[in-house]
Parts: structure tokens; C-alpha cells; sequence
């Protein structure tokens, strides 16, 4: 049994195919099919539907198993690179498109001055995407929305996610640092994509508080919501972070009782964290790098 065979069998488990379980490895397809098949005749039994390409059980034993091992002999290599301070380091970063517009960038300034030889990845994606590549060690670590959906993370809180209505610059409400729910009630509102984490808390809120918005938009894009609000198309609820005084034509206001998210940082529980990693981590958590949250 081979460690290159190993990665084979998790890249087809967690890809879902053969053709792109090998685009993952950089590897031929009867490449990686021969891996599997020698797997299988080392074990006598069968470990993928080859018609559903679905783990059989012994599969799911050995993929269990495997992608320990795959992902301890990755932390391995991390860390003797460490050792050997190899000036060629890559960090790769998930998190998502809000997070990487809106509340890194001063983040990501320092670190590369700080660490001009760590070549920083970011890859942007939904919480639950970035979770899945955190466990299959294609990340370092990701940036996401809290809680981990599984104990297999280790994580740290950074910042809680505010929120905040906006309204057009000339309507009645912007005379005013204040509104609440039933201010909103009868305006047309500008909806965030209920599919988004950020946009499903807030219908849970509205369902909570029994607040029915007129509905006349749904976006998953902050900024396109904050252009059509400046518009006056509608009023809509954003988070506080997307919000800036740059923005014009939009008034941003206090809503009392909204929820607020909590964001941080997670990574995979006892996996190695490399140096550039942990560098990372204490720049996210430094006070002031984080702009419109609450350091914890």
C-alpha cells in the first residue's frame, strides 16, 4: 500500500470522479484508476462503484483511515520545511469574497511586508466549501463564518459581524441615526441571497422578530445592493463592515437587536500549523487589524 495510491483513493472519494480527482493530483486518469485497482487487488476487495463512483464499505474504512495519513505526512513536509526555513513558503488562505474585499486587506498588507518570502494564497469560496478543503489539507487555514460545522476543527473567534440599515442619502429615515424593523416594513427592500450564511441569519431574524420585508430584490452581492439602494430602488440590511463613508448616496443606521455573527479563523484539528500559519493567525488577532468588528 502506497502513500501515492492512498492520496488516489481520497482525491476520487472527496472530487466525486476519476477525471477530476486526477486535474486535483496533476496525474492521467488511467493513472489514477490504475492506483485504485491496485489497491484493490492488494486488498482482494472492492473499493469503489466504479458506475456510482461512491466508496464501497471497505472503502469508506480505508478513506478514513487514508486521508489521516495523507494529511499527516503533508504536515510533515510543512514542518521540515520550517526546519529548513526554505525561503520559498506558500500559505494558502480560504475565506470568503466579503471577508477578503472588505476586512483583510490591511491584514494581508502587513503579513507580505512582514513575510516578503511566503508566497499568500487566498482562495475565496463559501464557509462550508473552505471547511471541506481546511479537512482535505488543500488549506492552511480559513477564514469563515462560526461554528465550525464539525469537531474536526480547532478554531479562534476574531470578530462579530454587525449589522446596519441602508437607505437611500434623501430618504426620510437618513435625517436620523436610528430605525427599526417596523420602520422598514412598507419600504421595498433588498434582499441578501437567503443561500449565503450571512443572508439565511437575517431571515431567521426577520422570522424571529415577525418582520415581513417587501421584497423587490434578491442579490447575493453587497455592492450591488448598495448601488441600487443609492438608486433608491430600496432599503436593505447589510453588514456593518461592507459599509464605508466612500459609499455615497447611501445613509447607514442603527437597528436595534440584529443579529450579530461571529467570524473566525479555523483549521484542522491536529494538523501541523506551519510558522508562516501561525504568524498569520496572530497578525487576524491583533487589535486594529480588523477593521469594523470586535477583536477578541
Amino acid at each position: 500500500m502506497t502513500l501515492e495510491a492512498l492520496r488516489c483513493l481520497c482525491a476520487v472519494a472527496e472530487e466525486g470522479s476519476f477525471r477530476a480527482a486526477a486535474r486535483r493530483l496533476a496525474r492521467s486518469q488511467p493513472a489514477v484508476s490504475q492506483q485504485i485497482r491496485a489497491l484493490e487487488d492488494e486488498l482482494g476487495q472492492r473499493l469503489l462503484d466504479r458506475r456510482r463512483h461512491t466508496l464501497t464499505p471497505a472503502g469508506e474504512l480505508l478513506y478514513e483511515r487514508g486521508r489521516r495519513v495523507v494529511h499527516d505526512v503533508a504536515g510533515i513536509a510543512r514542518e521540515v520545511a520550517d526546519l529548513a526555513e526554505r525561503p520559498d513558503v506558500e500559505l494558502r488562505v480560504g475565506t470568503s469574497d466579503t471577508v477578503a474585499l472588505y476586512v483583510l486587506p490591511a491584514c494581508v498588507r502587513t503579513f507580505t511586508q512582514r513575510h516578503p518570502n511566503t508566497r499568500l494564497v487566498i482562495v475565496n469560496r463559501s464557509s462550508q466549501a473552505l471547511g471541506d478543503q481546511v479537512l482535505r489539507g488543500e488549506l492552511d487555514m480559513a477564514v469563515v463564518t462560526l461554528p465550525a460545522s464539525t469537531e474536526a476543527f480547532e478554531s479562534q473567534e476574531l470578530f462579530v459581524q454587525e449589522f446596519a440599515a441602508v437607505v437611500p442619502a434623501d430618504h426620510p429615515l437618513a435625517r436620523g441615526r436610528r430605525a427599526s424593523l417596523e420602520h422598514l416594513q412598507r419600504e421595498p427592500f433588498l434582499m441578501l441571497d437567503a443561500a449565503t450564511r450571512t443572508g439565511t441569519a437575517l431571515m431567521r431574524h426577520f422570522e424571529k422578530a415577525g418582520f415581513e420585508p417587501q421584497a423587490v430584490l434578491d442579490s447575493g452581492s453587497f455592492e450591488v445592493i448598495k448601488r441600487y439602494v443609492s438608486e433608491g430602488i430600496g432599503v436593505s440590511i447589510l453588514p456593518r463592515a461592507v459599509v464605508s463613508e466612500r459609499d455615497e448616496g447611501i445613509a447607514c443606521l442603527n437597528v436595534p437587536a440584529l443579529p450579530a455573527i461571529p467570524i473566525g479563523a479555523i483549521w484542522r484539528r491536529g494538523g501541523y500549523m506551519s510558522r508562516s500559519a501561525r504568524a498569520f493567525l496572530d497578525l487576524l488577532q491583533t487589535p486594529g487589524i480588523l477593521p469594523r468588528g470586535h477583536p477578541k
